[in-house]
């Protein structure tokens, strides 16, 4: 058994500090919010496992799922987490990607299962400008997703389907499996299982899975490429190097900066004892003509979407946001360090509530093997993702509210697995009389209290008007019979909201054909200029559909031409979906 290292110790708590202290209490939100019912449910559970019979049964089911085969495991929590995720991509986010930043990625992937990589600009395609797709705001000639290839090709199979919400949730329950191998090579295979049982269940997980963004994935392939090179070091055989450069290929044309950030981390833990290099020399060749390819590809890309194979989609599409670092990015708005800083412990406190999603801190946990003094090198590389992606994205201007802290989830899995490893170096640590220094208990204890608090309190913003599109509009255009149209739109209600730039035109941008010749067409309210549209396509009518994200329903106008413009007539509402007509005063 490990002895305590107090220095590790000493670094754990000074660790604890750091991650912990930076938004005030570092208690789940859920808790904060509902302090009495958390009191209540948690003195229901510890009274349930504090009774002897119900602790013998705990570990023997946990003892039985450590014995269960590791192939029967696998499919086991591959199968539960797929159909977990599948469910909330489904009947949660209704299967449409609910950001921008996924919409682009949708719009890219359905180019890529056309045959193209790229189109020609429709005519109408100025009533279509969007954030996250380049075309005639950029000044070039064809449309195309600002973002890297890797996430839209994956998304490709999908798209075929009529089912590309299906793909995340796939990736994710596989990412579950990765988890639980990743443990099992490190430390031992109860290690992995415990890490798997607590991923399932992370809202990081579950949320990410369920949307159309490239986090999963690319998180997935780094885990696959940390193995590899694992299976490499144990092995020395090639084929497991090019295998380690594949899937970081594959991460690096999904999310470019976290591949480079952890795929260094990689390499530079390989290096040592250096002898390993010349035994593994056959491997690194091809890793290194795999990542190789993988850049080849990712420029290529850059060249035919953005005339420059130096430049990438996100340079162009954002202009002066696009920068990275200590800028200024307008005459009154800079990034400072200052700011880097609030924005880390903001991530921080994103982090502790949705990691584990229990109602108490989740770094507390992954830092048990430190607070401990149990830690030792592989405990610490574990540890070293998490404040390098957080010192990268501290030199970025923008703090991801939709999600929060979701440009850290690569560095999540091994955040699970310390959590994992801290629990078991607990039991070993601690007195076996006591309930919470046995894993099958505390793991009763904490899923009690996930379910009943913090789940709740977490899901409850993801309503129909999370976040760049809803889910009113194709019901709407069932509903009320609207066919050969045209259907402008804009957004009602965003003044007060905190991102008051949100138009939900994502919602019909994704309903049109790529060549915008589609039976119905979603265009931009440009008001003035909308007749100028419809004198283009007599033989359509038009609507004007104005959806209140306050009241998550929307005002629908049948609009006749006339000579000078167009007339605007309310329709009156059949349905829930619709407002009534609007107070005039």
């Amino acid at each position: 058994m490990n002895k305590t290292n107090w220095w590790v110790a000493a670094l754990g708590a000074a660790l604890a500090y750091v991650f912990l202290s930076g938004q005030g209490v570092p208690l789940h939100s859920a808790v904060l919010a509902h302090p009495g019912w958390t009191a209540l449910v948690l003195l229901l559970a510890f009274a349930a496992v504090a009774h002897g019979r119900s602790r013998a049964w705990l570990g023997r089911r946990f003892d039985w799922l450590c014995r269960v085969p590791r192939a029967r495991f696998n499919l086991g929590v591959f199968a539960v987490a797929f159909l977990a995720y599948a469910g909330v991509a489904w009947f949660l986010f209704k299967g449409i990607p609910r950001l921008d930043d996924g919409m682009a990625s949708l719009f890219q992937a359905r180019l890529f299962a056309s045959g193209a990589i790229t189109l020609p600009l429709p005519a109408d395609a100025g009533f279509c400008q969007i954030f996250g797709i380049l075309g005639k705001r950029q000044a070039l000639g064809h449309w195309c997703g600002m973002y890297p290839p890797g996430w839209p090709a994956l998304l490709v199979p999908g798209v075929w389907l009529g089912a590309s919400w299906l793909i995340n949730p796939l990736l994710g329950a596989l990412l579950v499996v990765a988890i639980a191998e990743l443990g099992r090579d490190l430390f031992a295979d109860r290690t992995g299982r415990i890490a798997a049982l607590l991923a399932i269940p992370s809202p990081f997980m579950v949320v990410l899975s369920g949307l159309h963004l490239s986090h999963i994935p690319s998180t997935l392939f780094l885990c696959l490429a940390l193995l590899s090179l694992r299976r490499l070091w144990a092995t020395e055989r090639w084929i497991w190097g090019g295998a380690a450069g594949l899937a970081w290929g594959v991460a690096l044309l999904c999310r470019p900066l976290d591949a480079a950030v952890l795929g260094l981390l990689f390499a530079l833990a390989f290096l040592f004892p250096v002898k390993r290099l010349w035994r593994c020399r056959l491997g690194i060749a091809a890793g290194l003509a795999a990542a190789l390819l993988a850049i080849g590809a990712l420029l290529g890309f850059q060249q035919i979407t953005t005339g420059d194979w130096r430049t990438p989609g996100h340079e162009i599409g954002m202009g002066r946001w696009g920068k990275f670092g200590f800028v200024q990015l307008t005459p009154r708005r800079a990034h400072t360090p200052e700011l880097g800083i609030e924005h880390t412990y903001k991530r921080l406190r994103a982090l502790n509530d949705n990691l584990l999603g229990w109602p108490w801190p989740a770094l507390a946990v992954v830092l048990l093997p430190f607070l401990l003094g149990r830690a030792r090198t592989k405990e610490t590389l574990l540890l070293l993702p998490l404040p390098a992606l957080l010192a990268t994205y501290a030199c970025y201007w923008y703090y991801e509210i939709c999600v929060p802290a979701r440009y850290i989830t690569a560095a999540t899995p091994y955040l699970v697995l310390l959590a994992a490893r801290g629990l078991l170096v607990l039991r070993e640590a601690g007195d076996r009389r006591r309930v919470f220094a046995r894993v099958p208990a505390f793991l009763a204890v904490s899923g009690t209290l996930f379910l009943a608090v913090s789940t709740p309190f977490h899901f409850q913003r993801y309503d129909q008007s999370y976040y760049d599109v809803e889910d009113v509009l194709p019901r709407v255009v069932r509903d009320y019979g609207i066919a050969n149209a045209i259907v402008f739109m804009d957004c009602l209600g965003i003044e007060d909201e905190e991102d008051d730039t949100n138009d939900y035109f994502a919602t019909g941008f994704l309903r049109n054909r790529l060549d915008l010749e589609g039976d119905v067409l979603y265009v931009r309210n440009y008001r003035e200029q909308n007749a100028d549209l419809m004198r283009r396509h007599p033989e359509r009518s038009a609507y004007l559909y104005r959806y209140h994200r306050k009241a998550g329903k929307a005002l629908l106008y049948r609009l006749i031409p006339k000579d000078d413009g167009y007339d605007a007539v309310l329709v009156e509402p059949q349905t829930s979906d619709l407002l009534p007509a609007p107070d005039p005063s």
